[in-house]
Parts: C-alpha cells; structure tokens; sequence
C-alpha cells in the first residue's frame, strides 16, 4: 500500500468519524452506537489493507461478524445491543487469552 493512499484511507475515516459525531447530535440516540460498531468494521478494514494476509484472524472474523449483522439494528434496537454485548464478550475473552488470564 502506497503512502498516499494509506493518507487517503486514514482521511476517509477521520472524516467518517468527525460526521459521525456530528450525526450524533442530531440523530436517534440508537445512530451513536450505529457507526460506532460501524467505526470499528472500517478501522479493522485499514488493518487488513496494512497488514494483508498477515492481519489478525480473529480481528478478522471480528470485521465479518460486524459487517453480516451490524444492520440488525433497523429490525430490533435489543437485538443491536446483544450484538454489541457478543462482540464485547468474545474480544474480552481473546483478551484474557493473548495474556494467559483464561
């Protein structure tokens, strides 16, 4: 990946943030946590452009479970959240695992 075009991503995603937040004022309170969980998707996409095929695994399947399931959000705000409780407990858990604290 070309100097500049790690630039352009890193633009791109301060931008998607700096929008989100003012989006944030604005919008349904269920929006913040959104593009937040949205946020994480696409600083995990920049690592994998970075990183290639030696990117984290796990990150990785972290980014497709976030990608099939972020939009749940439109059917039910209670099956967003417990999403967003999954996503928490299984990167904990890989936590404690890196570290040797199972």
């Amino acid at each position: 990946m070309s100097g500049k075009q790690l630039s352009q991503d890193f633009m791109d995603l301060t931008l998607f943030f700096l929008t989100a937040a003012r989006g944030c004022v604005d919008e349904p309170h269920i929006y913040g946590p959104l593009r937040l969980v949205d946020g994480a998707s696409k600083v995990l996409a920049l690592g994998q452009k970075i990183e290639g095929e030696r990117f984290d695994k796990f990150l990785s399947e972290v980014k497709e479970m976030i990608d099939r399931e972020k939009y749940v959000v439109m059917e039910s705000e209670e099956k967003f959240v417990a999403l967003i409780d999954r996503l928490i407990a299984l990167c904990v858990d890989e936590m404690k695992a890196r570290r040797g604290r199972r």
